[in-house]
This record gives structure tokens, C-alpha cells and sequence, in this order.
């Protein structure tokens, strides 16, 4: 079982490395740019005064970089699997002068190289269906935050079997693989297209974050339930 999970984290390793370059421009052409929306009305719900931010699967850092725009004097530590996505987020950083406040590491979401209780919020932006144990990833967010930390999840969940045939159900089923191999690695948007049927539905996310001991969860759907947003305290 070990040796399976090392292969899947390998892989979707390699399949994120493989995508890096074209990341930002496949997401703001898919989502219609809401993706940036997403992550800006996510963060408006942490405090301004924000002190230590951990943003896992950090990717390119643009969750990251929203962070750190809403709390002045907050410090961010990205984590990601993949080398080539924390390179473009260096860069990025550089370009934004703010790479004294935004430190990499490049590591793996379900062991995170952080002590117990030292975050004040915990990010991640589509990236715990990805886990090869989704308890597991949870259940390390909340060990690295502060008493009444908050963890904030954006992530794609199960539709409800109707929502295929909608416009929007149509556009992801059949647009977005479509765009993605024409700009981009074609396997890798196949398997994030195709994998949308296997997503954990949001009720079942949520009482994974009341069973690890999260409090105050509430999950709350963005457009037209495309993405869902998780906010709990510790």
C-alpha cells in the first residue's frame, strides 16, 4: 500500500511539474478568471493582522500573494510537491518584491516539515483531492495551526448528477480538456476534467474538518457551486 501511495504522489508530482509554465494562464482561461475572484474572497475572511500563513499546495503562489495583500505584516510559507511550480513562485515573488515574506519549501502536504501549533491560518487552493489520504492532509492543517487558527480550502467537490448537463457542466466536461490540450500538457487536464466525477462531496470535506477537531466549519459555494470554499477554526 506504501509503495502504491509513493507512485500517486509521484505522479501527480510529475503531472503538476509538467503543466508549471502554462499553470496561471490554463486557470484564468478556464475559470473565466474567477479563479482569482475565488481566492480574493477567500482570503477577506482572515483577520488584517494575520501574522504566519501557511499556503499548501502553494503552486505558483497566487493564493499566497492574495494573502499577503490582505494582511500587511503577515509572512507566508508556501509548500508544494512540485520543484518547477515553486520556482515560477519565486519568481513571481521576486517581480512583486515580496520574497522576503513569502518562504518556500518544497515538500509533501501530508508531512509537513513545520512544528506543532505555529500557524495562524492555513490555505490551500484545490489540492486536497489530490491526497492520497484526504483525513491525513486535514488532519496536518490542523496540527500546525494555532488555538483558533483558520483553515481556508478552496476546492472543486462532487456536482450533483444534473449539473453536467447545465452550460457550465457542459463547458467543464467537454471545453475544458479541450483548451487544456490544445496550451497545454493534454494528459494532465484530461485527468483534472475526468477526476471532477470522483471528487469528495463537500458534506463529506466538512465532516472530515469537524472529525480532526476543526470548529465553525462552514462551507459556502462559488459560482454556481463550480467551487466550493471550506473555512474552520481551529
Amino acid at each position: 500500500m506504501e509503495s502504491l501511495l509513493k507512485r500517486k504522489r509521484e505522479a501527480i508530482r510529475q503531472m503538476f511539474s509538467a503543466i508549471a509554465p502554462k499553470y496561471d494562464l490554463l486557470n484564468r482561461l478556464l475559470s473565466g478568471f474567477q479563479d482569482v475572484r475565488w481566492r480574493k474572497f477567500a482570503v477577506d475572511w482572515l483577520s488584517p493582522s494575520t501574522r504566519l500563513i501557511v499556503d499548501i499546495g502553494t503552486g505558483t503562489g497566487d493564493f499566497a500573494f492574495a494573502a499577503i495583500k490582505r494582511c500587511r505584516e503577515a509572512k507566508v510559507i508556501g509548500i508544494d510537491i512540485s520543484e518547477p511550480m515553486l520556482v515560477l513562485a519565486k519568481s513571481k515573488a521576486n517581480s512583486k518584491r515580496v520574497s522576503d515574506r513569502y518562504k518556500l519549501i518544497c515538500a509533501d502536504g501530508l508531512n509537513l516539515p513545520l512544528a506543532d501549533g505555529v500557524a495562524d491560518a492555513v490555505l490551500s487552493a484545490f489540492v486536497v483531492r489530490n491526497f492520497e489520504d484526504l483525513s491525513e492532509g486535514i488532519r496536518e492543517m490542523f496540527r500546525i495551526l494555532k488555538p483558533e487558527g483558520v483553515a481556508l480550502i478552496l476546492e472543486f467537490c462532487q456536482p450533483p448528477v444534473e449539473w453536467w448537463w447545465t452550460p457550465i457542466g457542459l463547458f467543464v466536461r467537454y471545453v475544458v480538456p479541450m483548451v487544456g490540450a490544445l496550451l497545454s500538457n493534454p494528459v494532465a487536464y484530461a485527468y483534472l476534467t475526468a477526476s471532477i466525477q470522483t471528487f469528495t462531496p463537500s458534506e463529506a470535506i466538512a465532516n472530515i474538518m469537524f472529525d480532526v477537531g476543526f470548529k465553525k466549519v462552514a462551507s459556502l459555494p462559488l459560482t454556481f457551486s463550480v467551487a466550493t470554499l471550506f473555512r474552520a477554526v481551529k
